[in-house]
């Protein structure tokens, strides 16, 4: 660094103290005499050939990362061109191998997904809480609007029942969650009708996924193929046999995910399936950017598919063993309250109305004027003091109000404490009598109609009894007596046939 600073000192010409060139030779200064002492040519050269090394570093320092640079655009050039030549490439084998109804389906799952980005994040607040509450029961396949009853039927919320003759697939209304290192699923196989002409597909995928595709024919998706073939980002035909198992009705399916590597397994009846023949295990399987990944179940025909995400006991022993269910098969969130005995109860004061007046006396004025009034029947029944007395003795059912009863009725609203008996009860004697009595008997009676006693009107009874009996030796030229039913002076009509 000295050297560096006398280097530039001299090319500046700034004189330099005395005493710094008497400490580094081959400097000679004399002591006070003031004079300069000039570096020599040898020091001279060493200085320039560190000034050399100094500026060739830096010139390669900087080519060198101009050159990763350039590599760097030039790889990323070259695979952004190697995707779209695999685009073309792919879209070409799409034409040559698929028909018109398979090339229509091709294209436009390719727009759902591109006008659809796949759910990405963890698990959310909502969501957290539902798994905590429900455990494993808070996962549900659920199919798009799309599709009818007719289509797709899920009952129990894991039971699929497929009913037309076309690709449809549906998707949990959750995610994988991330928590443990592997999560596991089967699928059973309860009604394949016709195998030969029924494909079922059972894998994972992102969110959302076309819902008249299978799963395993696009990006970011895997499926296991009734057929036998597993399926990877792969919509084409196989140009080799199948290397798994082919699916027939009562087989069970499994799939197990390993969060952290990505890797996927497959299983049936409660056996791993070798993939050697295929190049293994799949590796790495993880939608970009943070997308979460959920189990999907597809077919296109009739068929019938139950799956278990850990609600119920896996063929897979492992699967057990180790609880690779998606949840506990009860929630985790805190116990409900304590139900003691009643008397230990806490209960909570009321308010506004004291224990010892249970009456509504006290809230007169929450009410808007006459509200409790009784209109009557449009009649003016202010001189009644029967009236009176019931509305003195019945005031307390004011507060007994009537939600259903219209607002502005001018009926009188009837409750059992209203309907009160009359001052007398009705007589059941001399009903003939009653027959002519007007109607609203006995309040209403008018006051033409004079109440009677019941003494009184037996002994009206009687004396009528007498004066319809015939006295003793009286004389029979007062002409006949008329027959009971016909009035004086009228005969029956077999009488008059006599006298003619």
């Amino acid at each position: 660094m000295l050297a560096l600073y006398l280097f530039a000192a001299k090319v500046a010409a700034v004189n330099i103290p005395p005493g710094i060139l008497d400490s580094i030779p081959p400097y000679s200064g004399e002591d006070g005499d003031g004079v300069i002492h000039q570096p020599s040519d040898e020091y001279k050269q060493q200085v320039s050939n560190v000034a050399f090394v100094l500026l060739t570093c830096l010139i390669s320092l900087s080519s060198l990362l101009l050159l990763i640079l350039l590599a760097y655009y030039v790889i990323k050039r070259r695979i952004r061109l190697s995707e779209d030549e695999l685009m073309r490439e792919e879209e070409n084998q799409a034409y040559l191998e698929l028909n018109s109804e398979e090339q229509e389906l091709y294209f436009q799952s390719k727009e759902y997904l591109q006008d659809n980005p796949s759910v990405n994040g963890e698990l959310t607040l909502s969501q957290n809480l539902l798994i905590q509450e429900k455990g494993v029961r808070a996962w549900e396949f659920v199919k798009d609007p799309m599709l009818t009853n007719n289509d797709l039927l899920i009952l129990n919320k894991y039971e699929l029942n497929f009913f037309k003759n076309f690709e449809c697939s549906s998707q949990t209304n959750l995610p994988i969650p991330n928590k443990n290192d592997v999560y596991y699923f089967e699928s059973k196989i309860y009604s394949l009708p016709n195998a030969d002409n029924t494909k079922i597909s059972i894998g994972l995928g992102c969110k959302p996924y076309p819902w008249f595709r299978l799963p395993g024919r696009h990006v970011q998706s895997v499926s296991y193929d009734s057929d036998g073939y597993r399926r990877f980002n792969q919509p084409f035909k196989f140009p080799f046999d199948n290397p798994f198992p082919k699916i027939v009705q009562g087989d069970v399916i499994g799939i197990g995910l390993r969060t952290r590597s990505g890797t996927i397994f497959f299983t049936r009846n409660g056996k791993k399936i070798s993939e050697s023949k295929i190049g293994g295990h799949i590796k790495n399987f993880k939608i970009p950017n943070g997308g979460q990944i959920f189990p999907i179940i597809g077919a296109n025909n009739l068929c019938s598919v139950h799956v278990n995400l850990g609600q119920m006991g896996f063929v897979f022993i492992e699967g057990n063993v180790k609880k690779w269910g998606f949840a506990p098969l009860e929630g985790t969130g805190p116990a409900p309250p304590i139900y003691n005995k009643f008397n230990t109860d806490i209960l909570l004061e009321r308010s506004e109305i004291d224990d010892d007046n249970n009456d509504l006396t006290d809230r007169e004025n929450d009410f808007p004027p006459d509200f409790w009034d009784i209109h009557g029947n449009g009649e003016n029944n202010d001189g009644d003091d029967d009236d009176l007395r019931r509305n003195k003795e019945f005031d307390h059912d004011k507060f007994s109000y009537n939600a259903y009863s219209e607002v502005n009725s001018n009926d009188e609203r009837i409750t059992l404490n209203s309907l009160v008996a009359p001052v007398r009860p009705p007589s059941y004697e001399g009903e003939d009598e009653l027959e002519d009595v007007p109607e609203g008997f006995p309040e209403d009676f008018p006051e033409e109609f004079p109440m009677e006693s019941t003494e009184q009107q037996e002994d009206d009874a009687n004396a009528n009894d007498d004066a319809s009996e015939p006295e003793v030796g009286s004389s029979s030229n007062d002409g006949p007596s008329p027959e009971p039913g016909f009035p004086e002076g009228a005969s029956s009509s077999g009488n008059n046939d006599q006298d003619e």
